[in-house]
């Protein structure tokens, strides 16, 4: 244990639910530390459990306990709240500084030059912190820049949530803005204040959080607006948000959290806030923002906030490929030709209201099979853009003038893709056009054909998405799927955790099928990564669990390899 006065306190950084912080030098070694000073109350919990975490975590770009002071004199408790701002004083936990029967412990922890992202983004004028977010009247290169830097920490925080969670097995669950650390210089990212983590046994079963704390109901285990649904079992909460699976944690929640993060330091100077409500605590979308913002940004806050977790992006692997994505969809969209960019703008701006002036027609004259096949050829020659509007008028309007021609499915599947670039197109948008066109047919060849082509060149950042859809919605539409693999493997990443054995088999069947090889990878990664999975194969195969193990790594690291 450290003494009090080994320390100078310089000055007051800031106070949350639990900790007054201030920076404090350590003069014998001249460090600079942050000193977290806490109600007694909480000295048992952060001893017997958050001092483990801390230690635990240490090497995961985390912040790192480097002492503590178990207990505070009355004299230096005064003098710390005459150092509060006055902003502060009236503040719950800086009042009980000056109450005599309130006693405080601090922990000391290494100090992280910086600012965290909330200060970063929106300012904080207190610490001459200057506003980063792009405002309202920001130009086109703000918003470019900013994105980038948004996608970079996303890949940052999931490499370091991969080691938090994947090697050393433990939830945050107190994500946030006021958490995240930015260094400066190379404007790295530190993970801070661990102090509702908790260690999880399985990365693929959430934790009950009633039955980690032994009570009904836990409340709000986290910060409101930030902490995920299923985190949000207070009674008023969970009738706000229309949510009652509740009470329970997993690497989603800390996800949607992050996901929560990135919203706010987009629209951290547009004046909106989120409420416990369930309009906009949901799916939060860029409405509001500046001109600038790519699709495939929103697409990652809206996924990380979707209220059903299984929802969300169920890996940290799953959402840095997803930012990896939206980073070059972003350098495409920034390419120095801007000339040749307006002229295709243009062009595809006059193509589209043609199109739309057509199908209106068409609408109004009654619909004829070759005024349909016309213009979705006149699509195919010509179609680049990210919109599908038009690609998805297109094939509706096919469809509907006459359902038994055959050929027009396989134009529309033709079309989808046409293009050697897959980078420049979204396929999840392709793939949600196509399997609705197929509702309009029953042809069994015909719905292989398309869940095969789907499966063949899905995306990693779709996959949770297109599986939920071919197999829930699709429900009956093959007969069980005989004779499809796309299906196959659908179904078997759709059902790993209930038919865990069922899904290695169809693993190992088409394990040497390099057209699947995406799905087969991330089928493979998630049954690599649950030990109970693994030992339940391993048992119902009769086989070592050493070996299944090899065998699925074996099966992602090739899968790896051909992408």
């Amino acid at each position: 244990m450290d003494n009090i006065e080994d320390y100078q306190i310089i000055s007051f950084i800031s106070v949350g639910g639990e900790s007054i912080v201030f920076m404090g030098v350590k003069e014998s070694v001249g460090r600079t530390y942050a000193m977290k000073f806490r109600s007694t109350e909480y000295w048992n919990e952060f001893y017997d459990y958050e001092r483990k975490t801390f230690h635990a975590l240490e090497q995961c770009s985390a912040s790192k306990i480097a002492g503590m002071i178990q207990m505070i004199p009355h004299a230096m408790q005064k003098e710390l709240f005459r150092m509060v701002p006055k902003a502060y004083q009236k503040n719950e936990n800086c009042k009980k500084l000056i109450l005599p029967y309130f006693q405080f412990f601090c922990i000391i922890e290494d100090y992280i030059p910086g600012w965290n992202m909330k200060d970063y983004c929106e300012g904080a004028p207190d610490k001459n912190i200057e506003p980063h977010t792009p405002g309202e009247n920001a130009s086109y290169e703000e918003v470019v820049e900013f994105q980038k830097k948004l996608l970079n920490w996303t890949k940052q925080f999931c490499e370091i949530m991969m080691r938090i969670t994947n090697e050393k097995h433990y939830l945050h669950l107190d994500i946030k803005g006021d958490n995240i650390m930015i260094q400066p210089e190379t404007e790295s990212l530190v993970i801070v204040d661990l102090g509702k983590a908790l260690e999880i046994s399985s990365m693929q079963k959430p934790i009950s959080l009633k039955e980690e704390f032994h009570v009904q109901e836990v409340g709000i285990y986290g910060t409101p607006g930030y902490a995920s649904p299923e985190c949000c079992d207070e009674i008023d909460a969970k009738r706000a948000l229309k949510y009652n699976n509740t009470g329970s944690a997993g690497i989603q929640s800390d996800i949607f959290s992050f996901g929560a993060t990135l919203w706010e330091c987009i629209n951290a100077n547009s004046g909106i806030r989120i409420c416990m409500a369930e309009d906009g605590y949901f799916r939060r979308d860029l409405f509001h923002t500046p001109e600038g913002y790519i699709p495939e940004m929103e697409e990652i806050i809206v996924k990380c906030t979707e209220k059903d977790p299984q929802k969300r992006y169920q890996t940290y692997e799953e959402l840095k490929a997803a930012a990896i994505h939206a980073e070059k969809q972003l350098a495409l969209r920034d390419k120095p030709s801007r000339a040749l960019l307006a002229v295709s703008i243009m062009t595809g701006i006059v193509a589209l209201l043609l199109a739309i002036t057509l199908l209106i027609n068409i609408r109004a004259q009654g619909l004829t099979f070759e005024i349909a096949k016309n213009n979705l050829d006149e699509l195919a020659v010509s179609y680049t853009e990210h919109d599908l509007t038009e690609y998805k008028e297109a094939a509706a309007a096919l469809i509907q003038a006459d359902e038994t021609r055959e050929s027009s499915y396989f134009d529309i599947l033709n079309i989808s893709y046409q293009s050697n670039d897959e980078d420049t197109i979204s396929r999840e948008e392709f793939e949600e056009v196509l399997l609705s066109t197929i509702s309009h047919t029953e042809n069994p060849e015909l719905k292989k054909q398309y869940i095969d082509t789907i499966m063949q060149h899905v995306k990693e950042q779709d996959i949770r998405s297109i599986v939920e859809t071919i197999v829930v919605k699709q429900t009956g539409a093959l007969n069980g799927g005989q004779d499809c693999i796309g299906y196959e493997i659908a179904e078997a990443i759709s059902n790993y955790m209930t038919s865990s054995v069922d899904s290695y088999q169809r693993l190992i069947t088409y394990k040497d099928m390099p057209e699947y090889k995406t799905t087969l990878m991330y089928l493979a990664r998630i049954l690599e990564n649950d030990s109970s999975l693994i030992s339940q194969i391993a048992e119902s195969t009769d086989q070592p669990q050493e070996k299944v193990k090899e065998q699925l790594e074996d099966i992602r690291i090739r899968g790896e390899m051909r992408g």
